[in-house]
């Protein structure tokens, strides 16, 4: 009697085996498809997530045309690529910075030359006016 009841179970184990892989398969398809990275467009919301801003600010950004976006029906979206390449284009790069503090270092040293130049005239002013 015990070797009757195998089959059954195992056939029926197998059954309950494919429905569960169906079933995870779904649930990550889900997943992906709620993963921003995996997508081209997102929403508002998500670009807040991946630029780290609010979604107002997010939201104001676009309609004053400083962030872009694509609107279809009501709802406004973003496109990542896009995104990455208004973040390049508005990225300060290391040469910028060098080039700022080279231009403060030259007018520190232009305003201490200024300054040595109208201490020795005074220093050489002092001498003379002992002579």
């Amino acid at each position: 009697m015990a070797s009757d009841e195998r089959p059954p179970v195992k056939e029926f184990l197998d059954m309950l085996a494919d429905i569960l892989a169906e079933k995870y398969f779904e649930r990550v398809g889900d997943r992906v498809k709620k993963i921003p990275e995996l997508r081209r467009l997102i929403t508002a919301k998500e670009a807040s997530q991946y630029l780290s801003l609010s979604t107002d600010t997010i939201y104001r950004m676009a309609s004053l045309k400083k962030l872009p976006y694509l609107k279809i029906g009501d709802r406004v979206l973003f496109d990542i690529k896009t995104i990455d390449q208004w973040i390049e284009r508005h990225l300060i790069k290391e040469k910028e910075w060098k080039r700022e503090e080279l231009k403060a270092e030259i007018e520190r040293d232009k305003s201490d030359a200024k300054g040595s130049k109208e201490s020795d005239l005074l220093t050489l002013l002092k001498k003379k006016g002992k002579d």
